[in-house]
């Protein structure tokens, strides 16, 4: 063999290696999705979050929400092409039809359940069976984490575009703490800004996360929410990045995770008792102000606002103004600014008596049916 010809079978092998790595790598990576899919596996799901320069998240369009629990459940959602759990809906409203959009957090995104049970599609299903001849459309624009403002802003990216008639804002009592910086502990989101008697949002994430806006992030984002591989690759880099490899712990870092510290603020959903009283009464002046100029856009352009009230289960059956929960506080809100106001409370009692199941991690299915319930009652 001359040496042209020993250096042609030499590029060919190395050529054939490389192509026998690349089919063994995309096998290997097909097999390990498979796997990830078929096998229920605590803690593996897609990452779906999009970067959103209005809100700072949504979900991305077309891929997959996988929600398990400690009992097992498994609840696959796809995410619509609007961004959010819900079913698909045209942009143009269909002539004579209604449509009443439901803005909130996880409460509102309900991925706990299928998509049939959640309170939004149970009331959709409802106000058809009533008026048939008046198609009724429930949208769910809700988002894991969505404080009051962020819910405020999807209205108003969606008001005119879904021509919305009837805008309901979902309050969860984590909400409160969502709009608060130093308790939300997020750099990636907009914030409310109170100077004096005026209201200000902040958008300064945009320039901190400018980067998720190029091709590269948008790429790895795109791959992350369609693949698992990619999604738990992620997770385990973060995680041995942030962590390290520890062999043992030390007594010192038992003892720190075990510590309380009195100076730290609040956590989102603490008890308004637990708060610093400065700090209360900031977190309602500013929800206040958002809820007020919401309710003012909405009334002005001639649709109707709402807010629902999701109850703290440990303050079932108290007195309003007994209560160690926001309700107090908003119910007197709204009734101050003319706000219609829906409580699931009493509904969600009867059920409870009844013995069925209202909460478990979010609403369970009782819970939306409750829910959906009080909202008809009301309608």
């Amino acid at each position: 063999m001359n040496e042209k010809t020993h250096r042609s079978a030499k590029i060919m092998r190395f050529w054939f290696g490389m192509a026998l790595t690349a089919v063994t790598c995309v096998i290997a990576f097909a097999v390990a999705e498979a796997v990830l899919r078929l096998v229920p596996i605590p803690g593996i799901t897609y990452h779906s979050f999009y970067y959103d320069e209005l809100t700072g998240q949504r979900l991305y369009p077309g891929s997959t929400v996988i929600y398990r629990n400690d009992r097992n459940d498994h609840i696959r959602r796809r995410v619509n092409s609007l961004g959010y759990l819900g079913r698909e809906h045209e942009i143009a409203k269909a002539p004579g039809a209604i449509r009443i959009c439901f803005f909130g957090d996880s409460f509102t995104e309900a991925r706990q359940v299928p998509l049939e049970e959640t309170f939004s599609s149970i009331i959709e299903h409802e106000l058809n069976a009533r008026h048939p001849r008046a198609p009724i459309e429930c949208i769910a624009i809700g988002m894991m984490g969505y404080s009051t403002l962020q819910a405020y802003l999807e209205y108003t990216r969606w008001a005119d575009s879904l021509s919305v008639d009837h805008a309901v804002y979902v309050f969860c009592e984590n909400d409160m703490g969502d709009n608060i910086p130093e308790l939300k502990r997020c750099d990636a989101i907009p914030f409310p800004r109170l100077s004096g008697n005026v209201l200000s949002m902040d958008f300064s994430f945009r320039e901190r996360k400018r980067h998720k806006t190029r091709f590269p992030h948008r790429t790895w984002q795109y791959l992350k929410s369609h693949s698992l591989v990619f999604s738990t690759l992620e997770s385990r880099l973060k995680l041995l990045y942030h962590r390290g490899i520890k062999l043992r712990v030390t007594r010192e870092e038992i003892e720190m995770a075990e510590r309380a510290p009195n100076d730290e603020p609040p956590e989102v959903n603490a008890l308004p008792s637990t708060w610093p009283d400065s700090l209360r009464t900031h977190a309602m002046t500013v929800a206040e102000m958002i809820l007020a100029k919401w309710h003012h856009e909405v009334t002005s352009d001639g649709r109707r606002f709402t807010i629902i009230y999701i109850p703290r289960s440990s303050e079932f059956g108290k007195p309003l103004e007994t209560q160690d929960s926001w309700a107090p506080w908003l119910f007197r809100f709204c009734k101050r600014s003319g706000i219609e106001l829906v409580d699931p409370t009493p509904s969600m009692i009867e059920r409870k008596n009844r013995g069925e199941e209202i909460y478990y991690d979010h609403l369970a299915r009782a819970g939306h049916e409750a829910l959906a319930a009080s909202f008809l009652k009301q309608y």
